[in-house]
């Protein structure tokens, strides 16, 4: 993930981005809030869709999932 790609996730709180993931997964996630300044830095989003539902199906959901910044490896602004 770039500087950019960490911009594109703050500047874009309450609003829609498109993730890729290091892994390969595609999403679509409602950013909540991003904590870029600690050594565990990561993401806390509402999802909306993805290229891997077998991923969430058995995850309990307390108001949104988190991503670890480490493993994005791109984001842009969803159409």
């Amino acid at each position: 993930m770039t500087d950019a790609d960490l911009d594109t996730l703050k500047s874009n709180i309450d609003k829609p981005v498109q993730i890729r993931t290091v892994d390969g997964e595609q999403l679509v996630a409602k950013v909540i809030s991003v904590f870029a300044e600690e050594s565990d830095a990561d993401m806390f989003f509402e999802l909306v869709s993805t290229s891997r539902p077998e991923l969430y199906a058995k995850t309990e959901r307390v108001g949104g999932y988190s991503l670890p910044l480490k493993d994005i490896a791109s984001v842009s602004v969803a159409e």
